[in-house]
């Protein structure tokens, strides 16, 4: 059986959002974009996805709180990988979220678009 290849990408960066677009289309992977958790929330009901990378400072609701509703009361794709992509890097932040049922921890400052890619194929194919 294919594994769905959709990813979600919930980012409020424009910048940031748009070049992870770009990347996973050119590995022909489709995207569903959004930019806070709130729209996070309303796409995890509506689509089945392969993969979800969720940052965690985003508005109306941030990354935690969405990965908290994917975890706890979404209608579906409750055990679809979620990856967290984000910059922060505090220990204590971390574990709280590694907690929730994550699948790996991402600094976006550390790693390029395309090692970003990789682990996301580590996923997904």
């Amino acid at each position: 059986m294919t594994k769905v290849k959709t990813i979600l990408l919930a980012e409020d960066n424009e910048f940031i959002r748009k070049m992870y677009e770009l990347k996973f289309g050119k590995a022909k992977l489709d995207v569903i974009s959004v930019t806070n958790g709130a729209e996070a929330i309303e796409q995890f009901d509506k689509h089945d996805f392969g993969l979800i990378l969720l940052d965690l400072m985003m508005p109306e609701i941030n990354g935690e709180e969405a990965l908290e509703y994917l975890r706890t009361k979404a209608k579906k794709n409750r055990k679809v990988p979620v990856l967290i992509l984000t910059n922060v890097n505090d220990p204590t932040t971390i574990e709280k979220i590694r907690t929730l049922g994550i699948d790996d921890y991402i600094i976006k400052s550390e790693l390029t678009p395309s090692q970003v890619l990789n682990k996301v194929n580590q996923y997904i194919t």
